[in-house]
């Protein structure tokens, strides 16, 4: 890209023109970019200089450093963001289960599904455009880029308001749909409302989010996420415990919470001398960039999305055999609490270092430097086992430490430490499926990952939630219910199967480019 230079010119004398017949449509919209964010004139434009070189220094080692260290910059802030964001859902049902008891622990049960269409809505928009926004920054577009971004907050926001829509138009259908019956509808509206209500600050919380990570500052992407979780922990301790409001307590700590978070983004992007800043241009919707960013994030979005379907079909099943169990349809749908919640931990490290590497993967595969690509892709792999594999074995080994963190009755832990061990069984694999599918969405393939995000949640999962309660009773010691817990077991070992099968495709067609490159 080339660089404008400035002189210091007499106070009177005009900018020096730009000849942009000599310029590519990218470098006139760099020109244009320097134009808005710098001073011209003396001491101002050296330091407008240096901050600018300092932001494009720090974008451009994503191709140069060592790639190790690059992922764990990454890693570990997004690993920290992701781990902060399963927060916001854990602690409600922490202080819920203890504070309300099982009828308000089995509400959020039948709420999660709702809730994780909403995160998904906002993972179209926002984990899209961050992808696209990392491969233009790779191919030395910056303006495209921040246009990206751009186009991405406005959408985020009118997909906050199609949400509110259809909530005001069908909200007690859908928590019907997700598995509540007469006793925990209460709970469960008093809880979504409010979170609903709060949806455009959760958009903007984590969707840009993202984008901060992506302009270099992974640190800052974590404390935005750090300072929320904070207060979701200080206001829920007051709200549903001290002040004894309940449901809607625990919604109204995690809306705050988001309002926290959102206003920390914002700063970011509205600051003086951002790196990535927002200007008001780029916030008209192209719809040529529109369509790439929602494309982009398909994947991500199904993958959310079918975790909200699987879970609506698994509380609507437990639902149906728990009320011939001994724990019953409120026992079983609260199981089903503790076993999404601990699930998010184990599965947490995969997911987050996946957000971590997604931008040292798509800046590399737009500078076709393919070779440090791979290397990224293998060490976060490895790097999403090694930490997920001595979670899993805590939870195998002390299941009831982690049932009793939800205050259930005495009577449900021995179910809910088994319960546990079957749910999660295939836990270490795990980094194959999450991560690999990740990198087909990093490098553009959004067909191929929307492919494997639905063998995992659609393809595989929902027929196996069916089948196995029907089928394995009668050739293991399983019960109906203790066979849906054992469902998401087998679909993560069957993905796990088919993505890795992809990623020897991939790595052979990675092969061939290189050599017609001559590497």
């Amino acid at each position: 890209m080339k660089r404008i230079e400035h002189t210091k010119p007499h106070a009177e004398a005009p900018v020096a023109a730009v000849d942009a017949s000599s310029c590519d449509q990218a470098e006139q919209a760099a020109i244009v970019d320097a134009i808005d964010e710098a001073d011209p004139v003396g001491p101002l434009a050296s330091e407008a200089d240096a901050a600018r070189d300092a932001a494009e220094a720090k974008i451009a080692r994503m191709g140069t450093e060592n790639t190790f260290k690059l992922l764990l910059e990454f890693s570990i802030p997004a690993l920290a963001g992701v781990a902060v964001q399963m927060l916001y859902n854990i602690i409600d049902a922490v202080f819920v289960g203890h504070a309300v008891g099982a009828n308000g622990l089995a509400a959020t049960t039948v709420a999660n599904p709702f809730m994780m269409a909403m995160v998904a809505i906002a993972m179209l928009v926002g984990v899209g455009g961050n992808a696209l926004c990392a491969i233009r920054l790779g191919e030395a577009r910056k303006g495209e880029a921040e246009r990206v971004m751009g186009n991405s907050f406005t959408l985020l926001l009118a997909a906050s308001f199609l949400i509110w829509a259809i909530t005001a138009l069908a909200l007690e259908p859908i928590l019907r749909l997700t598995g509540a019956d007469d006793v925990i509808m209460p709970y469960a509206v008093d809880f979504v409302v409010v979170l609903v209500a709060a949806c455009p600050l959760q958009s903007i919380a984590f969707g840009m989010n993202n984008f901060i990570r992506t302009a270099g500052h992974p640190n800052r992407a974590l404390g935005s996420m750090l300072i929320g979780t904070a207060c979701n922990v200080v206001l829920g301790y007051l709200f549903i415990v001290v002040f004894q409001w309940g449901m809607r307590g625990a919604g109204l700590a995690t809306a705050l919470s988001w309002l926290v978070s959102a206003v920390f983004v914002m700063e970011f992007f509205l600051r003086k001398g951002s790196p990535m800043p927002l200007r008001r241009r780029n916030l008209a919707v192209s719809w040529r960039i529109g369509l790439k960013v929602v494309v982009l994030g398909i994947a991500p979005a199904v993958t959310e999305l079918g975790f909200a379907v699987s879970a609506a079909l698994e509380n609507n099943l437990l639902s149906f055999y728990g009320a011939a169990d001994p724990l019953g349809v409120d026992g079983a749908l609260a199981v089903m609490r503790v076993l999404a919640s601990v699930g998010m931990i184990t599965f947490m490290p995969s997911m987050g270092i996946a957000t971590g590497v997604q931008p040292l993967i798509g800046y590399n595969y737009g500078a076709k430097n393919y070779a440090r690509m791979k290397r990224a892709l293998f060490q976060a792999i490895g790097l999403g086992a090694a930490i997920s594999t001595p979670l899993w074995l805590s939870v195998i080994f002390f299941p009831n430490a982690y049932a009793g963190l939800f205050g259930l009755p005495q009577g449900y832990m021995a179910e809910t430490g088994w319960a546990l061990i079957l749910y999660l069984m295939f836990t270490p694999v795990l980094a194959i499926p999450i991560i690999g599918s990740n990198y087909f969405d990093a490098t553009g393939q959004a067909v191929k990952a929307t492919v494997l995000t639905l063998t995992r949640q659609i393809l595989f999962l929902i027929p196996l939630l069916v089948v196995c309660p029907q089928v394995l009773p009668s050739f293991t010691p399983l019960t109906p219910v203790e066979s849906v817990w054992f469902a998401p077991s087998i679909s993560d070992l069957t993905s796990t199967i088919v993505v890795g099968a992809f990623l020897l495709v991939e790595f052979r067609r990675l092969r061939k480019l290189e050599r017609q490159a001559g590497v």
